[in-house]
């Protein structure tokens, strides 16, 4: 499990580790440090590290040494307009200063150093190693701070940022002024929150996380229900399949969606249940959807409101509600019918939750067993507010929403975030590839299909996500495109993968 941290809590875990625990802050740097080397010895023969005057300089002055002894050509700029230098920078600055070539230990004290020589140099070398500012950066940067650091992201190569790409706010995910575009950041022991906003994915580039000797008591200590589970762990979540289950083991799912123009809707969340391993699947949806997918839908049923369904309702065991449903009185009374005559498990999804926003009187019948999934234009038309007030506070959003009601919200995109109302979790997988219609669907059907078989709302919600993702990821390195059909056909196959 990989913690989201805050500002807050990153200086409470090393303050703990160094006092309580009593772990000087030198080996912590020396251990970042090495981590670092060995990530970044391959990519390069010549290292220009800019360093600032604390302890992320302190990092860069560590990795230096370990490069310089590794044979590779390293020049070191200290920028700072002081000596201040923290005392664990000063210990690893001082071993540098004797095995590092004078001329090649260069200072910025001011603007005036920021010049066409530091431009050529900074075009020159293999790798840039940015280690100005740490996580601790709380406002804007000015002067010789934004000037360095515009001609870092002008002129260099490949550039490496140090724990946190500098100028880059640690909590809210922005830039402060300016901030340093990594190609790779690689950050320590925790995901840092700020990361998880999208305006901070152009700094970050790709991140990697280093473990530094941070013991785990302190950062259980210190977690606050935030985190990004691995993969491991989702194995632990999926539902085993005992030798001697049979269809009647694995749950009655129903879906309800679909109409005249959306049957696709209807197909994908349909085939998506079937796939996950519902034991028995029925589609509820209108007529002229009944006669377009009857044919197609080979393991699953087929019934339209005229049949009797409330029985079927009554005994299900999971359902999924509203890929391609519409709005309207008719499509709010059959929300209304499924509500009222369901004791089971539901997720919601698309036209579903724009009928749950108008009809939120419903949520006190539907908490503690339900899943909502909305994008953000969805969440936005739930709340009432805008989509840029959902996209610049996800986690917040999201967390609230499902506090306030009681239920499991998904709240769908890049870094999708899913909360039970007390606990976060980030979805590491997915990409733009799966930027198409109906892939909301296929993550609907494969909850759908989860619940189906006894998972709990909340890891049918987080094996949902990671999967239809997981899918996502392998296809989009040979395809340009993913598509929702592709996720159909490769579920069983995925799903496996993670079992074994």
């Amino acid at each position: 499990m990989l913690q989201v941290f805050s500002v807050e809590q990153c200086k409470e875990m090393d303050k703990q580790s160094i006092i309580d625990i009593g772990i000087p802050g030198v080996i912590l740097m020396e251990n970042a440090a090495i981590g670092m080397f060995k990530e970044v010895v391959n990519k390069g023969e010549s290292f220009l590290i800019l360093c600032g005057k604390g302890n992320n300089g302190g990092d860069a002055l560590a990795l230096a040494r370990h490069l310089i002894l590794a044979g590779k050509k390293v020049r070191v700029y200290i920028v700072s307009a002081d000596k201040n230098y923290t005392s664990d920078f000063q210990i690893n600055f001082n071993i540098l200063k004797k095995l590092i070539n004078e001329r090649e230990l260069l200072f910025i004290t001011s603007e005036n150093d920021i010049n066409e020589f530091l431009a050529k140099e900074l075009e020159s070398y293999n790798v840039i190693v940015d280690g100005i500012f740490g996580v601790g950066l709380n406002k804007d940067l000015t002067g010789m701070f934004k000037k360095i650091i515009e001609y870092i992201n002008s002129y260099g190569k490949f550039i490496v940022s140090i724990d946190v790409p500098s100028g880059l706010d640690c909590d809210l995910g922005i830039e402060r002024g300016i901030a340093v575009h990594a190609d790779v950041t690689y950050t320590f022991e925790v995901v840092k929150k700020g990361f998880l906003n999208y305006k901070a994915i152009n700094c970050i580039g790709k991140m990697n996380i280093l473990k530094i000797g941070i013991p785990e008591c302190i950062k259980k200590a210190n977690a606050r229900g935030f985190c990004i589970l691995e993969e491991h762990e989702y194995k632990q979540l999926l539902p085993k399949r005992e030798v001697y289950g049979h269809k009647g083991s694995y749950g009655r799912a129903l879906v309800v969606a679909g109409r005249k123009g959306f049957t696709g809707a209807a197909f994908i969340a349909t085939e998506c249940t079937v796939r996950t391993g519902a034991g028995l699947t029925t589609l509820i949806c209108d007529e002229d959807v009944q006669i377009a997918l009857g044919n197609r839908l080979i393991e699953a049923m087929t019934l339209t409101w005229k049949d009797n369904v409330i029985e079927l309702i009554k005994s299900a065991d999971s359902i999924a509600f509203g890929p391609g449903i519409g709005t309207g009185d008719r499509k709010e009374k059959l929300l209304e019918e499924v509500v009222n005559n369901s004791s089971c498990p539901i997720v919601i999804d698309a036209d579903g939750i724009t009928l749950l926003g108008k009809n939120k009187f419903l949520l006190n019948n539907l908490r503690d067993r339900i899943i909502i999934t909305p994008h953000p234009a969805e969440m936005a038309r739930f709340l009432g507010i805008t989509i840029e007030e959902v996209e610049d506070n996800r986690v917040n959003i999201a967390k609230e929403v499902a506090r306030k009601y009681g239920i499991i919200v998904l709240l769908k995109g890049y870094n999708t975030v899913i909360s039970n109302g007390k606990d976060v979790y980030i979805n590491p997988t997915g990409n733009s590839r799966m930027a198409s219609g109906g892939m909301g669907d296929a993550l609907t059907g494969i909850i759908n299909g989860f619940l189906s078989q006894g998972v709990n709302l909340e890891q049918a919600a987080l094996l949902g996500a990671y999967i239809h993702g997981k899918i996502g990821d392998r296809l989009g390195k040979k395809f340009y495109i993913v598509n929702a059909r592709d996720i159909i056909g490769e579920l069983p196959k995925e799903i496996n993968i993670i079992c074994n």
